[in-house]
């Protein structure tokens, strides 16, 4: 495969790049997926690294199901070998194989939106609210910014919520009703995994061996969950390569941490930053504008 024709210079330093740790620095339209599907075809077909060894990240199926049809379209035959997934989806896979160290189910169902509004509705509804009452909807963003936090019922402190004994009384019961129905919700998808690494030395170890390169899109939306998963799977010898732009940081709202990106090289120690700064998407005259807007910030 000629990746130097299918690239430009600083892409191509970025997908052939033998750092350990890099960061790939990228604006809109300068081919951030393209280098991360290049790097995996370049470490599969040129390096001979075995894929099952290799997890890459994206933040929507959609750019996971993207990204893994052009490393197929590069690399037919290891189309089944490829792990190419949401932090969600792999946390799922991982606790299909895993889940039985907490003593659940793998056989578990996930919730999604609308099972969980459901649900807490319900438990509303029977401590004495009205279907539409506010308590529903304070109950539901408690319970979401908890967990964005890591936090379940017994690791939560009362603060200053508004209700929030009552949300916090609710969120036992949406637990407790969670597991009664061997069902986990997305933030569990995350949560457990982290658990489970955390607590049981030797199921991390035999996903230490597992995983050696990990991969991430969109980093700059990396929260702290996400990013304690992601340091749980790494040992000294992980190559982890991820590519954002601090610029671009959209999911504040589900908790994204613009120092994690900022803060790469002091998290790896060692780790190197390329700026890929040309665009293929948009005409000079928006790029000027941009870059005099950027400027002021």
């Amino acid at each position: 495969m000629n990746f130097e024709t299918a690239l430009n210079e600083n892409q191509l330093e970025a997908v052939e790049s033998a750092c350990q740790h890099l960061r790939i620095i990228a604006g809109a339209g300068s081919g951030k997926t393209r280098v991360l599907t290049y790097r995996i075809s370049y470490l599969i077909s040129e390096k001979h690294v075995n894929p099952y060894s290799i997890i890459a990240i994206a933040f929507t199926n959609k750019v996971a199901s993207e990204m893994k049809d052009r490393v197929i379209k590069m690399l037919p035959k290891v189309s089944q070998f490829l792990n190419v997934s949401t932090f969600h989806s792999f946390g799922a896979k991982f606790l299909r194989a895993e889940i039985k160290h907490l003593g659940i189910s793998p056989s578990f169902t996930i919730f999604d939106d609308d099972d969980t509004e459901r649900l807490i509705r319900d438990i509303c509804v029977a401590r004495g609210y009205s279907k539409k009452d506010e308590i529903i909807a304070l109950a539901m963003n408690y319970i979401a910014g908890k967990k964005c936090k890591g936090l379940y019922p017994e690791d939560v402190k009362l603060g200053h919520y508004y209700h929030e004994e009552e949300c916090l009384e609710i969120f036992k019961e949406y637990e407790k009703r969670k597991h009664m129905m061997i069902a986990l919700d997305f933030d569990d998808l995350l949560l457990m995994p982290i658990i489970i690494l955390d607590n049981f030395p030797d199921v991390r170890e035999k996903w230490l061996k597992k995983i050696h390169y990990i991969l991430i899109d969109e980093f700059q939306d990396t929260n702290d969950v996400q990013f304690k998963l992601v340091k749980l799977l790494s040992s000294v010898e992980t190559e982890v390569y991820v590519v954002g732009d601090p610029d671009q940081t959209i999911y504040t709202w589900r908790g994204a941490n613009q120092k994690i990106i900022l803060d790469f090289e002091k998290t790896f120690k060692g780790a190197e930053t390329i700026i890929l700064n040309r665009n293929y998407r948009s005409t000079k005259t928006i790029l000027d504008a941009a870059n005099k807007l950027i400027a002021n910030n």
